[in-house]
């Protein structure tokens, strides 16, 4: 069977939380600090995603997860632009994250392609998404899928390690 998306509910915060580490564990190692991955906590992510998800009806984003087989292997998320340069036509692809075991699997583009149908569907005339710069394969990825860096940049701080990312 084939990969089923569907809007996140609460009951999946635990394993998108899985997913979220994993993935940044994985993707960010020798980018950013192996001490800072080390402490990244599927606890306390799943307490984030919890809030997050009981708050569903009052948000303006939408949380897609990807089950391949009953089990959560991706998950995205999008919403308006979090960018004071856009106007209010224009979307964000908060996130986008695959359990590195799946990778490669072409699950990220359909996760990707959802997203964007509904970031279409709430009227969103453009979309946005930032990237960590030095992730090469998130770039190529987003490339590959007809993105484009538009000059922006920007740094962003958790606690005190640096994540300068580029936006497409």
């Amino acid at each position: 069977m084939g990969l089923i998306v569907r809007r996140a509910e609460p009951q999946d915060a635990p394993e998108v939380a899985r997913v979220h580490v994993a993935s940044w564990r994985q993707a960010y190692r020798g980018l950013l600090p192996q001490e800072y991955l080390d402490s990244l906590s599927v606890e306390t992510r799943t307490t984030s995603w919890a809030k997050a998800f009981s708050q569903l009806s009052d948000q303006t984003s939408t949380t897609l997860v990807g089950e391949l087989d009953g089990q959560i292997v991706g998950f995205a998320c999008v919403g308006p632009s979090r960018d004071d340069d856009t106007d209010t036509a224009t979307a964000e692809l908060w996130g986008l994250y695959l359990d590195p075991a799946h990778w490669g699997a072409g699950h990220g583009h359909t996760l990707h392609t959802e997203a964007l149908d509904v970031a279409r569907a709430s009227g969103a005339a453009a979309t946005t998404l930032w990237v960590l710069t030095t992730n090469q394969r998130a770039r190529h990825f987003y490339e590959r899928h007809g993105w484009a860096a538009d000059g922006a940049e920007k740094t962003v701080w958790r606690g005190d390690v640096r994540l300068d990312e580029t936006r497409y």
